[in-house]
């Protein structure tokens, strides 16, 4: 993957120490268009995480950004865990 100098935004949303990966959300700009990555990062000898080509990535608009938090809400609405979502999402919009 290319030299991500323009990252707006960047979150660990999965670690796997025991096999010494990572998949983070990032955001960024190119060509002057943003973008979202879902990006695996494999962890180098020297301890540092280095952007693999595996991953996806779409154009950051509003239309693409509602359809990926729908589909993730719709399915994590399916499993036992509308509670805690509720409670999560509230704790944040306040």
């Amino acid at each position: 993957m290319a030299e991500e100098s323009n990252v707006l935004y960047e979150k660990l949303i999965y670690d796997n120490q025991d096999k010494f990966y990572q998949l983070r959300l990032v955001a960024n700009e190119f060509k002057g268009r943003q973008y979202i990555h879902i990006r695996k990062y494999f962890q180098t000898y020297e301890g540092d995480y280095q952007a693999s080509l595996e991953g996806v990535s779409m154009e950051a608009s509003i239309s693409n950004i509602l359809s990926l938090l729908e589909g993730l809400i719709e399915l994590v609405s399916k499993e036992e865990a509308t509670a805690i979502i509720n409670k999560y999402f509230s704790e944040r919009l306040k």
